[in-house]
Parts: C-alpha cells; sequence; structure tokens
C-alpha cells in the first residue's frame, strides 16, 4: 500500500511537472478522445442495433470486412495527404466527413432502405479508429516516452469516463426517444470535436523527403513481432464480438438491443476507467512492458473459462465481451503505444502504419472471412482459447528476445 501511495504522488509530481505546451497538447487530445468516446455509445449502440434488426448477428462479419476496405482506402488517402496538410486540418475533414456520411445513412435507413444502416455501421467502425489513430499520433510526435507513461493512464481515464456517460445516456435516450435520436445525438456530440482539435499546434506525421516505412529496414523483426501480437489480439477480441452479437438476438427490436449495448459500453468504459487509473500508473511504473504484455492474455484466458459455464448464459458472454474490450481499450492500448518508444519518430510514424493501420484491419478481416464461413459457437469457443494460448507463447517470447527494446 505505502508503494502504492509513493507511486501515485511520483507520477502527480511528474504531471504537474510538464511544460505549458505539453501540457496544452495533452489537455487537447484528452477534451478531443473525451468528446469522441462520449459519443461513440450513441452511435455504435444506434448503428448496431439497426443493422442486426435489418440483417441479423450472423451478418456482422461483413460489416467488419467492409469497414477494413474502407479504412484501408482512406488510410492510402490520409497518407497521401499528410505529406502536404497538418494533422489538425486531415483530422477536422475526416470528422466533417463522417458526420455527413452516416447522417445521410440514418436517413436512408429512416426512409425504409435497409442499406441505410449497413452503411451506418462500416463507418462507425472506419472513423473511431481514424480519430483514435491521429489523436494519439499527434501526441507521440509533441511528447517523449516518460511522459506518455505519465499520461496514458489518466488519458485514457477520462477517455473512458467519456464513455461511460455516453453510454448511461444512450440508454435513457434509447428507452426514452428511440435509437435515432439516439444516434442523431451522438453525431451532434461528435462535431465537438472539430474545434477542439483546431487549437492543436502545427504538426506533421509524415516526413515529406522520406519514407516512414523504408526507415523500418533495421528493426523488421521487431515490428514483425508487434504485428503478430496485433492479429492475434484482434483474433481474440472480434471473436468475443461475434459470440456477444449472437446473444444479442434474444432482444426482439432495434430499441431494446440498443438500449442493453448502452449498458454494455457503459461497464466497458467503467473497466477500462478502473484500469487506467489504478492499474495502468503503476503497472508502468514497476513492471516492464514485456510483462505488462504477458499479463493481458492471462487475464483474456481466465475470462474465457469463466464464459464456458454455460450456466450463465448471456451474461457470462457479456462478462467476457466487456472484460475484454474494458482491458483492450485501456492498458492493452497503452502498452501496444509502449511498444513504440524505442523507434524513431519516422519509425514510429511507419511502425504505426504498419500495425495500426493495415495488420490491425487485415487481421479483422481475416476472422471475419472465417466467420462468414464457421459460424458455429463451438468453432468460436474453441477459436478463442486456441487463439489466446498462442498470444500468451509470443508475448513471452517477445519478453525473452526483446530485452534491450
Amino acid at each position: 500500500m505505502k508503494n502504492i501511495i509513493t507511486a501515485v504522488k511520483e507520477i502527480n509530481a511528474g504531471l504537474f511537472g510538464l511544460s505549458t505546451s505539453e501540457k496544452k497538447n495533452i489537455l487537447l487530445v484528452t477534451f478531443t478522445l473525451f468528446i469522441a468516446f462520449f459519443s461513440y455509445p450513441m452511435i455504435r449502440s444506434s448503428s448496431t442495433a439497426l443493422f442486426i434488426q435489418s440483417y441479423g448477428a450472423k451478418s456482422t462479419p461483413w460489416i467488419w470486412l467492409s469497414s477494413v476496405l474502407f479504412l484501408g482506402f482512406s488510410v492510402s488517402i490520409i497518407n497521401e495527404l499528410q505529406k502536404h496538410f497538418s494533422i489538425a486540418k486531415i483530422f477536422n475533414s475526416i470528422v466533417a466527413v463522417s458526420l455527413v456520411l452516416m447522417g445521410g445513412a440514418l436517413i436512408v435507413h429512416g426512409s425504409g432502405h435497409h442499406i441505410g444502416s449497413g452503411v451506418f455501421a462500416v463507418w462507425k467502425e472506419v472513423y473511431i479508429i481514424l480519430v483514435v489513430h491521429l489523436s494519439l499520433g499527434y501526441l507521440n510526435s509533441v511528447i517523449d516516452v516518460k511522459v506518455a507513461k505519465l499520461v496514458y493512464g489518466p488519458l485514457g481515464a477520462l477517455g473512458s469516463l467519456g464513455g461511460i456517460l455516453g453510454g448511461l445516456l444512450t440508454t435513457k435516450l434509447m428507452k426514452g426517444v428511440g435509437v435515432y435520436y439516439a444516434a442523431s445525438s451522438g453525431l451532434l456530440v461528435l462535431s465537438l470535436v472539430i474545434v477542439i482539435f483546431s487549437l492543436t499546434q502545427k504538426q506533421y506525421l509524415a516526413l515529406k523527403e522520406k519514407s516512414p516505412i523504408t526507415s523500418l529496414a533495421d528493426k523488421k523483426l521487431y515490428v514483425f513481432f508487434i504485428c503478430g501480437l496485433i492479429i492475434l489480439s484482434q483474433v481474440v477480441i472480434n471473436l468475443a464480438n461475434y459470440k456477444f452479437n449472437l446473444g444479442l438476438e434474444i432482444f426482439k427490436d432495434a430499441n431494446e438491443k440498443g438500449a442493453y449495448l448502452g449498458n454494455i459500453y457503459s461497464s466497458i468504459n467503467t473497466i477500462s476507467l478502473i484500469v487506467q487509473i489504478v492499474i495502468i500508473p503503476i503497472a508502468f511504473k514497476y513492471f516492464k512492458v514485456s510483462t505488462v504484455h504477458i499479463f493481458i492474455p492471462f487475464v483474456y484466458l481466465v475470462l474465457i473459462l469463466l464464459d464456458r459455464l454455460e450456466y450463465l448464459g448471456l451474461l457470462g458472454t457479456a462478462i467476457l465481451f466487456v472484460g475484454f474490450k474494458g482491458l483492450d481499450y485501456s492498458i492493452f492500448s497503452a502498452a501496444k503505444e509502449m511498444l513504440y518508444f524505442p523507434l524513431s519518430k519516422e519509425q514510429k510514424y511507419g511502425a504505426k502504419y504498419i500495425v495500426d493501420m493495415v495488420v490491425y484491419r487485415a487481421s479483422k478481416m481475416g476472422i471475419s472471412a472465417l466467420l462468414l464461413v464457421f459460424t458455429s459457437l463451438a468453432f468460436t469457443q474453441n477459436m478463442l482459447i486456441i487463439s489466446v494460448l498462442l498470444w500468451l507463447v509470443l508475448a513471452a517470447f517477445m519478453a525473452i528476445k526483446f530485452r534491450s527494446e
């Protein structure tokens, strides 16, 4: 207990000792993520509920598959734009396009065309990745690893708080005024991030004279193993997501699904908040990043075994889903970012491009395609156990292989 109190005091001292510029950048990114995560439960719950109501839960892998394709296309455009425009301009353009696209899709679905729910569901997968990636990419470019270890916990905690409040509001809106008003409210709130991110300093992620990807020549093996971690994490997360979506079919209409999802996302963000406030600052201070990466799949394995207690029904699957997502949004996200800091600035961007944009999405595409063929619950459960065991082994191997990183 004494060590925890000492650690908290040291962390607070470190935060208060930051420069004015660092504080401003951290606050702007924090508020951006707070608003983004506050609005996301409204958007995600609405789009998921409308899509499952229109096409059924077994069609959700089509959404994940399509989102990868659209994300890849978006990333190609962004990668080119980053040579000419600041992160803020690109960020705000993405949000503006997302608002128009999702708002239009909502109107189309409301007019009786189911395809609107498909477009809405696909783009909600795309825009949040771009928003978070650019926000953290900007922050990583203006702070160093010591500052990152101090701020990722509190920053993520405030983002999770936004998600909790957004989830609670989602449930009330779903029960009170319905799915369309909940979705519209989410889009309205999301528009506020344009104002906030406009205040960031002019910063570029890509260097015009050199490709960040070519700078990884001497770090290929290191990045390769990071890719392995991401692939396995995405397989595990999406298998749990698919299993959870199957359970949602017990609800009769979109409003019931949306209200339940609002509570689920609040629970996810509550777990994430607790982890970010209590665990992350202590974990990164007293343990190596590699040790944290071993801990995560171990906890996932415990949750999978708990879910195998069939008498829990949907509750067991919900606990699995909430636990997986809560840790994914908090400690795994932060631990993943820490893996980039041994790299130079150009290498960071190149690695993040390959890992976060290409591999992250491609692995989701792969498991989505697999789930379109193998739709049984038994396949999902067996793949979950196999994948998390492989993840655990790979994390342990990396801890030994890259001790000096």
